[in-house]
Formats: C-alpha cells, structure tokens, sequence
C-alpha cells in the first residue's frame, strides 16, 4: 500500500497525496469513517507511531515526506 502526504521544500510549496489503489481505498474509507464518526482522524507514518502513511516518498526530490496527517470534519 503506499499512502504518503508530501509538502514541496520550498517555503510556499504544495502538498502532494500520493497513492496507489490500496492507498487511495484507505483513504476513502477514513473519510467515509468521518461522515457519522469523529470530529478527526490522524494519519501517521511508522516514524510517528502509525500505520497509515507509508515514509518513503513518491512525489520526486522536490518534496519531503510529512510524517501526521490530520483529517478534521468541520460542523
């Protein structure tokens, strides 16, 4: 599964959400899980105490990878 949450190194980068289909499968489902469920999820890497985030990267050298994904369902 690959599942990875980069930000551009630069100061004003973008974030880049890389996946594969399990990886994007995994996501649905923790979004759909927000619908009737928490106000928020996280999403971390090993590095981090998690499981959900893989820690290498795949969005190329521009990018680092960030280890805590928060999902939060506003009212």
């Amino acid at each position: 599964m690959i599942l990875t949450v980069e930000k551009e190194k630069c100061d004003d980068g973008e974030i880049a959400i890389c996946f594969n289909h399990e990886g994007l499968e995994l996501l649905i489902s923790k979004l759909m899980k927000l619908r009737g469920g928490p106000d928020h999820l996280h999403l971390m890497t090993p590095a981090w105490a998690g499981s959900e985030l893989t820690e290498e990267g795949r969005g190329g050298p521009r990018y680092e990878v960030c280890n805590s994904l928060r999902l939060v369902h506003l009212p």
